[in-house]
């Protein structure tokens, strides 16, 4: 609405999310005025938090059926932050000895952001998982992550009866 100030705008009460929009006054683009010039900006280039719901048949063919977290973007790298796993113990514990892994090339299990040896094996009950990124001595991606996507992928098929809500936080990083 016209000639409303920002703070009697209602106020978001969630997060926000890929879409959503800012506004911002770039300083060094004078041509709408001295002081700037206002821009909307899609929150995605700030931190943001994605959610994904994996069911038992997704988590049993991540081997064959990398899930994507979060896409590429071109000229850009995807910087996560943190990855967090709520897992829901349904039926017959894990007994694959399967590895997840997350990272930007699924192709392979070298080199990877993070991942979960022989995850949820024999666990009979709900867990949480959170990762970081701990890279491995290769590094994580040959030669570089720029225009690459986030995933996630198993080096086997999983076995186990469990389900997973998956929170990526990631940042979106332009490449100069």
């Amino acid at each position: 609405m016209a000639n409303q100030k920002l703070t009697d705008k209602t106020a978001l009460e969630q997060q926000a999310g890929s879409g959503d929009l800012l506004m911002v006054v770039d300083v060094s683009d004078t041509t709408g005025s001295t002081a700037g010039t206002s821009k909307k900006m899609d929150f995605k280039y700030v931190i943001q938090t994605d959610k994904f719901s994996l069911s038992n048949a997704e988590i049993q063919a991540l081997n064959s059926s990398p899930k994507t977290l979060v896409g590429a973007l071109s000229g850009y790298m995807v910087t996560p932050i943190s990855v967090t796993m709520l897992v829901t113990y349904a039926s017959s514990a894990e007994s694959s000895n399967s590895n997840l892994y997350f990272g930007f090339d699924p192709s392979q299990d070298v080199q990877y952001w993070d991942y979960s040896s022989r995850i949820m094996g024999s666990v009979p009950t709900d867990r949480t998982y959170i990762y970081g990124g701990n890279q491995p001595g290769q590094g994580v991606n040959d030669p570089t992550i720029l225009n690459k996507a986030f995933s996630m992928w198993s080096n086997a098929a999983f076995n186990g009866g469990w389900s997973a809500d998956v929170y990526v936080t990631y940042a979106y990083t332009k490449v100069l």
